[in-house]
């Protein structure tokens, strides 16, 4: 009698496993008829069946259904011919889909704990992903194309999470990373983008975090990220997202706005506060000590401490093109400081005794060193933006005004003429820049 029962049960698991077996057959045979519906169907009807212990050579063969189905869209989109990118997405996920749980099928102990992976489908399994580790990105770009922003959005977010498949050895997952790290760093910035212009706010903040952990667009990703916290009427995270923005872009604009809502408000306290806390988490940050002069020379009106902070930022990099401009501002702030402390007793007198000539004279050479000093930053902004005069020709036409004058009372015909000269070459600039706007 227990001979029988082993017989039955043998019996039962032979024919388990050549239904098993026929379902692979049966969709083989519908995959060489071009038949590629009616294999799936047959394949999910059969990992459906709770009998089914073929996991993995199941899997990996519904995958490659998907294989043959998206393959000719494939090949149509690389030529610029007409695709169907439904077909073509969901091709692809299902594909990735089913090998990904083929792997996992071949490496998950049965109920005694052993693993029955089946080497030759786990190679193929793992070279067909390779091979596809940018058909997500694919996918979402063609539905971006096609203005399906969100489903655009759910397919660079698998192609982001691609690159950490279990499929993947972690030797090959950082391999990944490191080849491709520009277009992952770009599907990150594509899902802050989407989010953005469908107005979803908090995405746009957890998606731009996300692509800030990254280093390529990193302004944008900021002016996307304070637009957001805006809209969404969180200050706090908006002057914490300018801070950072501050700190980690060239772009002294985020700086500016940081300050003119502290001038706004106020709060001076609060302004120094933060630009010591910038200056003391990255004194080697040129963007952290020009935030520092500013909340100087514009809150405090504290010149001669702005100075330095700007002159600290330039000895970080010279050709700071903010740092420069700044320079130049402080410097004339602080001549018209001392002039309004009425240190130059003559110079705007009017007219002046023979006694009195040579103190005119040496006035108007200490003015003469406050100009030349600025004009030296303002021409460095002119060299590093030559095709941007907006960034220069207002502050390079007072400057060469101004010099044009002192030069007159210093009785210096050939720099009066030079300068003049230079002054009507501004004027023409500035007049230019009006007509065409």
């Amino acid at each position: 009698m227990k001979k029988l029962v082993c017989l039955v049960a043998f019996l039962a698991m032979s024919g388990m496993a050549m239904a098993q077996n026929s379902a692979i057959a049966k969709a083989e045979a519908l995959m060489e008829k071009n038949n590629y519906a009616e294999a799936e169907r047959v394949l999910n009807e059969a990992l459906a069946n709770p009998k089914t212990t073929k996991f993995q050579e199941m899997y990996n063969k519904a995958a490659n259904v998907q294989i043959r189905v998206l393959n000719p869209e494939l090949v149509s989109a690389a030529n610029g011919m007409p695709f169907d990118t439904l077909k073509f997405c969901n091709a692809v996920d299902k594909a990735i889909n089913f090998f990904t749980k083929s792997h996992e099928a071949g490496v998950t102990p049965d109920a005694k704990g052993r693993v029955k992976q089946n080497p030759l489908i786990e190679a193929d399994t793992h070279l067909r992903m390779l091979q596809m580790a940018d058909y997500y990105n694919y996918a979402a770009v063609f539905l971006y194309e096609q203005q399906k922003m969100k489903e655009s959005q759910v397919y660079f977010q698998k192609y982001i999470d691609m690159a950490k498949s279990p499929v993947f050895s972690k030797e090959e997952q950082d391999s990944l990373l490191t080849k491709n790290g520009e277009a992952y760093s770009q599907a990150k910035s594509n899902l802050a983008r989407l989010s953005y212009s469908m107005k979803d706010w908090p995405g746009t903040i957890r998606y731009a975090d996300q692509a800030l952990e990254d280093t390529m667009g990193i302004r944008d990703l900021f002016i996307m990220k304070q637009q957001a916290c805006l809209e969404m009427g969180d200050t706090a995270a908006w002057l914490k997202t300018l801070v950072e923005a501050t700190n980690r872009t060239e772009d002294g604009s985020f700086a500016q706005n940081l300050l003119y809502y502290y001038v706004q408000k106020n709060e001076v306290a609060e302004a120094e506060k933060v630009a010591a806390d910038m200056v003391a988490a990255g004194p080697g940050n040129k963007m952290a000590w020009y935030m520092k002069g500013c909340v100087e020379m514009d809150l405090k009106k504290d010149y001669k401490a702005a100075r330095e902070s700007f002159l600290k930022a330039l000895e970080i990099d010279p050709d700071f093109s903010d740092g420069n401009f700044n320079m130049g501002v402080v410097t004339i702030n602080q001549l018209v400081e001392r002039t309004n402390n009425n240190e130059f007793k003559l110079t705007n007198k009017g007219s002046y005794t023979m006694k009195e000539k040579a103190q005119f004279m040496a006035e108007n050479k200490e003015i003469l060193k406050s100009y030349e000093e600025a004009k030296k930053y303002f021409e460095k902004v002119r060299e590093l933006h030559p095709d941007k005069p907006k960034a220069w020709v207002y502050r390079l036409s007072q400057v060469y005004s101004n010099m044009t004058r002192v030069y007159k009372n210093l009785q210096d015909n050939a720099k009066v003429a030079e300068y003049q000269q230079l002054s009507k070459e501004m004027v023409e600039i500035e007049d230019s820049l009006r007509q065409n706007n």
